[in-house]
């Protein structure tokens, strides 16, 4: 997928969330939050009482605002579970980008470096071409309208430098 141009219009962020709700289906909605390996985190547990059953579409952003954080519940429930209610956390960024460190939390690898280690890899590589187009048209976004005029790029971590 192409790079935009930097200085989208006003509309680019209309035009991303219906892109992010034409790749990610409201049905079927996960049963089950629980890992396959049965391994539970009672903290992320007691966060995601208030997902299941609930179509993605009605989770607020104060949902994830309020819950320990993206990356924790990634790792503490099944890959299908996440996957289903990871958009209405981009949707959220994209209407408020202050929370937008939720949703790089949710999609980057959950290290120091952010290095993509096996369970993230396994992560990634599950979606489809359509949700991948979506995400990566998110990160471009975010990536665009963080810091213009130098510091750190939120999605490479590169060094910024103003243009001159």
């Amino acid at each position: 997928m192409a790079s935009r141009p930097s200085g989208q219009s006003p509309t680019a962020p209309e035009k991303l969330k219906a892109v992010v709700r034409a790749a990610f289906a409201v049905f079927p909605i996960p049963a089950d939050h629980r890992r396959d390996d049965g391994i539970a985190n009672y903290e992320v547990d007691d966060d995601v009482l208030k997902f299941p059953g609930r179509v993605w579409t009605e989770i607020a952003l104060d949902h994830w605002i309020r819950s320990i954080s993206p990356s924790a519940i990634r790792r503490a429930t099944n890959s299908d579970f996440f996957k289903y209610y990871l958009p209405s956390l981009l949707v959220g960024v994209i209407q408020h980008r202050d929370y937008s460190y939720l949703a790089l939390d949710a999609l980057l690898p959950d290290n120091p470096m952010y290095e993509p280690r096996s369970e993230w890899k396994g992560f990634r590589t599950s979606f489809s071409v359509q949700q991948t187009e979506a995400i990566v048209s998110f990160l471009e976004l975010i990536r665009e309208s963080s810091a213009p005029d130098g510091g750190v790029d939120p999605v490479t971590q590169d060094t910024r430098t103003p243009l001159s």
